[in-house]
């Protein structure tokens, strides 16, 4: 990611980690980070979604693509098994395609999903690590098309619908072999990113839970909306350090989310309350873990992507929030001299062009990602 802000990359969560961060590339490492755009738009492709959407997407505005998705699965043998329900030579023959047309991409793979397992615990993060990087360089590369695999991964562990499921839990241990396995991607030069939902990383809160079916934090905000998180992710900053996380990627989508609350029920305009939350979240917040005790977190505002939603929302009677592109460009435009995050991102590809609304197009319209038709 471009340093906007780099002498906050040092600085941010310096203290009380259980280990050393290891960020330093493995001599045969080339760092992928480096083909991070200095200004981002990226695109969630819906589930195991590869069409022509992607393309278009990517020439509307997209400049990372995140596939969707993958797990981390133990399978018969009890040996680590990356499953993806992506058509992965449909993949490789899209990047060819973007790079014929002239359109550098970055490709990243997301582990995870609501409703979808967890990552295993019976490996390290190591372990893991190694399995994803052997998928990616052997099942996922495409020598005829010149994909050499996904530059990187982004964790979007979440909750599920089922109130009794262990999903709805985010231990320690998980987080751990999260935390090491991001770790291990950043020696070997991998891009790790993140997507917690809004509530799962929150400025605004200061307690830290890893249940993910509360009621939201607002108390008088849905309370019968029992799928909210309390600061979970919150931990791998705390433990591991922004520096081995390249973007994150946060989710103002979640259902009934506390950027809801904030625009729709008290009238904040949407390009104030973002530059409030870019300011909040990269100065940084205590949060108080169960574990660890009181800890600083913070996220850069180089790093930071704000993630919306695009016309599927606007059917959601008010519990998925949704912005309109042109108010978040008046608000860019007012406010240059302001502390800039790195871009947006949205839920999803595929559904481009739901209610007439062309997200890619409508952020490229004030971002430039891509040059636009004259």
């Amino acid at each position: 990611m471009a340093s906007l802000v780099a002498m906050l990359l040092s600085a941010a969560v310096a203290s009380g980690r259980h280990a050393e961060p290891q960020t330093s590339l493995s001599s045969d490492s080339v760092d992928l980070s480096a083909k991070l755009p200095e200004k981002i738009v990226l695109g969630y492709a819906n589930w195991c979604e590869c069409d022509e959407k992607i393309v278009q997407a990517v020439e509307d505005g997209v400049n990372v693509v995140v596939w969707f998705n993958t797990n981390l699965k133990q399978d018969d043998n009890k040996a680590p098994l990356v499953e993806s329900c992506t058509d992965l030579q449909c993949v490789a023959k899209t990047a060819k395609t973007l790079e014929e047309k002239g359109l550098p991409t970055v490709h990243l793979m997301s582990i995870g999903g609501w409703n979808s397992p967890h990552p295993d615990t019976n490996f390290t993060g190591q372990e893991w690590f190694q399995a994803w990087e052997k998928w990616n360089t052997e099942t996922a590369a495409s020598e005829p098309h010149g994909f050499h695999g996904f530059d990187g991964f982004d964790w979007d562990i979440e909750g599920n619908d089922d109130q009794t499921s262990t999903w709805n839990m985010l231990p320690t241990k998980t987080l751990k072999v999260m935390g090491e396995m991001s770790m291990e991607a950043k020696k070997h030069g991998y891009i790790v990113a993140m997507a917690p939902a809004q509530s799962y990383l929150d400025a605004s809160a200061h307690e830290a839970s890893y249940k993910l079916n509360n009621n939201p934090s607002v108390p008088d905000w849905h309370q019968d909306f029992p799928y909210h998180g309390r600061n979970a992710y919150a931990y791998l900053l705390a433990e591991y350090g922004t520096e081995n996380f390249d973007l994150v990627t946060l989710q103002l989508y979640e259902g009934w989310s506390r950027a809801n609350y904030e625009i729709t029920k008290k009238g904040v305009a949407p390009s104030e309350y973002i530059r409030s939350l870019v300011r909040s979240m990269d100065e940084g917040w205590k949060v108080t873990f169960p574990d660890l005790g009181e800890k600083k977190v913070s996220v850069p505002a180089s790093k930071l992507i704000i993630g919306l939603a695009n016309g599927w929302a606007k059917d959601s009677e008010g519990k998925f929030l949704f912005i309109q592109p042109s108010d978040l460009a008046t608000g860019t435009a007012a406010t240059r001299s302001d502390l800039q995050h790195r871009g947006y991102g949205f839920w999803n590809i595929g559904d481009e062009g739901t209610g007439e609304v062309h997200l890619a197009r409508g952020l490229n319209s004030f971002m430039n990602t891509r040059q636009q038709p004259q």
